[in-house]
């Protein structure tokens, strides 16, 4: 036997020796795999060159693990596309993921308002892609085990808590007044849903034609037994703007106040107690223009921003991490690393400039390219929805 048929027998022996693997949630890191095959090819066929030049016993199979052909290295927790905008492939860093995104806008204009209408791509983890769905809004809770759910034509009569590994709904919450909106608490145990009097997603131009798509309250609903509170609360009129109709309630990061805003695209801001009791002021780090990551998990860290723009700080300090200002910062995927949106170089780091998704470390300096770039008003046009995983 040639030295090229005994090296391929010994490796062919050897792969059928190795035990598989005993996770069973191999989703994320099976896709993360695929994308190392390249560089794994290429160290086989050093590792295989030792072997027959220098008699070497066993040869070292190792990953490579790097976002690109150069870059900082991609570590296990990670699943990173860069080569796709939108994302077909799970996108997620350490205790995050993108669970679902907005994408395919549609604008229609038609006797003074302006509508909007959005196509939701939601994680699959039995393909591990995001596949197009039918729905019209739709949260995943934390966990990614399910999704609260509302039908295409929108406000919808009922919300329903979708499987995600089955893909069915597995409960219908009727609602007495349509919803455009619904998110989850932060316990992944209620639902806020917004109600509406019409189409959510919508600018105005006459303020005679308000009322017909404002906001009309919200339902605190218990996901486990169904039963749900309603709280009337409609928007004021400001003839002064132009209205977005979207005013969704969301929840603090804590889960015991709302935040809502008034009115819609408008600059203020309120908070509730979950008896709907006015609150004296936000919570700490929380705010109409506060990036949505919050504090580090270890308390070390906050974000700051002016609704795009965004800076990590030390909390015993308060000073800026060196480096860091840059795009808004979506998430923390540990105490150490955050997702946030990354601009191009030869931009100003503004909204539909070609951001894309990145993992960082607090300074902003080391970054690891989670997606491709997004273009607004075009294909590349796509809005991610983060969940703890």
């Amino acid at each position: 036997m040639s030295a090229d048929q005994t090296l391929r027998e010994t490796l062919r022996e050897w792969a059928e020796e190795t035990p598989p693997p005993a996770d069973p949630d191999l989703a994320g890191r099976a896709l993360l795999r695929r994308r190392r095959r390249r560089a794994t090819t290429l160290t086989v066929a050093t590792a295989a060159f030792a072997l027959l030049a220098g008699g070497v016993a066993v040869p070292v199979l190792t990953d490579d693990k790097r976002s690109g052909s150069s870059g900082p290295a991609v570590p296990d927790d990670v699943s990173a596309y860069p080569d796709e905008s939108p994302p077909r492939h799970l996108i997620a860093a350490g205790d995050v993921a993108v669970s679902a995104y907005q994408a395919e806008r549609t604008i229609r204009e038609q006797g003074g308002v302006e509508q909007t209408t959005y196509t939701w791509n939601l994680y699959d983890p039995g393909t591990g892609r995001y596949e197009k769905t039918r729905w019209g809004w739709v949260d995943v809770a934390p966990g990614m085990r399910r999704a609260a759910v509302l039908e295409k034509t929108l406000p919808a009569s009922r919300v329903g808590i979708l499987d995600l590994a089955t893909r069915k709904v597995t409960k219908w919450i009727p609602l007495e007044h349509e919803a455009g909106g619904v998110r989850w608490s932060p316990d992944g145990q209620r639902l806020a849903v917004t109600t509406y009097s019409g189409y959510p997603d919508v600018e105005i131009e006459d303020p005679a034609l308000f009322t017909s798509h404002a906001r009309t309250g919200y339902y605190l609903v218990d996901v486990d037994s169904g039963r749900k509170e309603y709280l009337p609360m409609g928007v004021e009129r400001d003839d002064a703007l132009i209205r977005a109709g979207r005013a969704d309630v969301r929840w603090s990061r804590d889960g015991t106040m709302l935040a809502v805003l008034s009115p819609p695209g408008g600059a203020m801001e309120v908070w509730y107690d979950l008896d709907g009791r006015v609150g004296e002021k936000a919570p700490a780090y929380e705010g109409l223009n506060a990036p949505p990551s919050g504090p580090s998990p270890d308390g070390r860290y906050y974000t700051v921003g002016d609704g795009w723009r965004a800076t990590v700080k030390e909390a015993r300090t308060n000073r800026p991490v060196g480096g860091s200002n840059g795009g808004m910062i979506l998430a923390w995927a540990d105490s150490d690393r955050l997702v946030r949106w990354d601009c191009r170089p030869e931009t100003h780091c503004t909204q539909d400039m070609g951001e894309r998704l990145v993992l960082t470390d607090t300074t902003g300096r080391t970054k690891i390219p989670l997606t491709g770039s997004r273009y607004s008003n075009g294909p590349k046009d796509w809005n991610p929805l983060i969940t703890p995983r």
